[in-house]
């Protein structure tokens, strides 16, 4: 992404060159690298978590686990709360990775234009309200409470289900896309290019006991290793390791 001011809302703008955002109200608040970069990828439509791991933390040669995903999500909202903006406006979908949601006041619209006409304005959603039929005298007799319930579990319907679609039907990649099972112990992998099946089992024996899931990952000639009792996204007991080739 380029160095261009964002305008998140009227009084909110996102300015990456002095990573922070610009506020009316509150002045403005600094973001860290990190937070920096998410806020980036999200803007651009870089959402999932796959993505969001490999720019942020595997490209830089490092290995994380899911709880650092959800803090760097967590901190980010906090700084955009602080900013005036509400938390809503970062969402997590399950096995997907995070979206940039529908403004809910008009102060905090992100690229929605405010409606022409307040009266007749259609619901915040993803997508339009189907249209509904003129209220009459006639159907007026019918309480406006169960109109309203009707009308709100349609709107809720309709934004659920692109949703859903998503989740269903992405192609969610994986960091490591390669797995070898060796004795007993499987290997998690980025690549299978230049891997070698007697240095691996090698590695297998000299594993400590308990040590079950093995993973691999390497930028250039580094190449880091976490070895764990249990899966990494599952926030298994892990020890870190670090080769070069240099």
């Amino acid at each position: 992404m380029n160095n261009e001011e964002i305008s998140l809302s009227a009084s909110v703008t996102f300015v990456p060159e002095k990573s922070s955002l610009a506020t009316v109200d509150h002045g403005d608040i600094h973001l860290t690298p990190n937070e920096r970069r998410l806020l980036e990828l999200i803007l651009s439509g870089k959402c999932k978590k796959e993505t969001i791991f490999e720019e942020i933390w595997l490209n830089q040669g490092m290995i994380v686990s899911e709880s650092s995903y959800h803090q760097l999500i967590k901190m980010l909202r906090r700084k955009l709360q602080n900013a005036g903006l509400p938390g809503s406006i970062i969402k997590t979908i399950p096995r997907y990775g995070v979206v940039l949601a529908p403004c809910e006041t008009q102060d905090s619209e992100v690229a929605c234009p405010p409606p022409e006409e307040p009266d007749n304005a259609s619901c915040p959603t993803p997508v339009d309200c189907p249209s509904l039929p003129a209220i009459t005298a006639e159907s007026m007799k019918t309480p406006s409470r169960q109109y309203g319930t009707l009308l709100a579990a349609l709107c809720s319907l309709l934004i659920i289900l692109p949703t859903l679609v998503v989740v269903c039907t992405a192609d969610t990649p994986q960091a490591f896309q390669e797995n070898l099972y060796v004795d007993g112990v499987m290997f998690h992998l980025s690549s299978l290019r230049s891997v070698d099946r007697q240095a691996l089992a090698r590695k297998r024996h000299a594993l400590p006991a308990g040590i079950n899931n093995v993973y691999i990952a390497s930028n250039g000639p580094k190449v880091f290793v976490a070895q764990c009792e249990g899966e990494l996204s599952q926030e298994g007991k892990c020890g870190y390791e670090y080769y070069s080739s240099y």
